[in-house]
């Protein structure tokens, strides 16, 4: 059964707040009004991060919605990208709390990079020429492997210590902190940031007022 994919007009901007790839991937899964809300609803929408993310251009992300967005190998690419960024999701908490990626995340990710699908074209610049590398899928389930090279790159290059997640408990996002004082706190600062912020400014107000309460308390006799 083809599911309705959604129009441009009501597709959505993705928070791409991660400093990796991989990160941004899991954060397509957010809170919202307090609830758990998956951004990848269609595998229009699964498209449409790809593009964002920058991972494929316009007239290609066009062209793979025509190709495979309302087919059931579509529909089972969305399936696997469901399931790879649980896994993900899965490693980056591991990694906050000290834990070492599971094997079954390394196989799934080793699994993806066997599909590597790029390519080459030598073209003309001003200055001379040079070589351009472009990603070209050939079947659904490669659009994840761009996100496996992510993720890969993240467990061989980055420091495992600067995945956090958002200091706010009401929130699920990770992110790489790049900071160069490493003290990035929130996933965003006009987001989580103002709302702790907030927060806190209210619970230090209301303790003021119960200590000024209680004071005047103890001076009745």
């Amino acid at each position: 059964m083809r599911s309705r994919m959604p129009s441009k007009a009501s597709r959505r901007n993705f928070p791409m707040i991660g400093s990796h790839r991989c990160l941004d991937f899991v954060n397509t899964e957010l809170i919202e009004q307090g609830r758990r809300v998956d951004l990848l609803q269609h595998f229009a929408d699964f498209v449409d991060w790809l593009e964002q993310a920058h991972v494929l251009g316009t007239a290609q992300a066009k062209q793979i919605l025509r190709r495979w967005g309302e087919t059931s190998k579509g529909a089972g690419a969305l399936a696997e990208a469901r399931a790879f960024r649980r896994l993900l999701r899965e490693m980056a908490e591991g990694i906050v709390h000290g834990r070492r990626p599971s094997t079954v995340a390394l196989d799934k990710i080793n699994d993806l990079l066997r599909y590597r699908t790029v390519g080459v074209a030598l073209v003309r610049t001003r200055q001379g020429f040079e070589r351009q590398v472009s990603f070209q899928p050939r079947e659904p389930r490669h659009l994840l492997v761009p996100v496996a090279e992510s993720a890969s790159d993240l467990l061989c290059h980055g420091d495992l210590a600067l995945i956090v997640k958002c200091k706010n408990p009401r929130c699920i996002l990770y992110f790489y902190d790049a900071t160069k004082n490493h003290a990035r706190r929130w996933c965003s600062m006009t987001v989580c940031g103002n709302r702790m912020k907030v927060a806190a400014h209210y619970r230090r107000r209301r303790r003021a007022a119960e200590h000024k309460a209680t004071g005047r308390g103890a001076g009745h006799t």
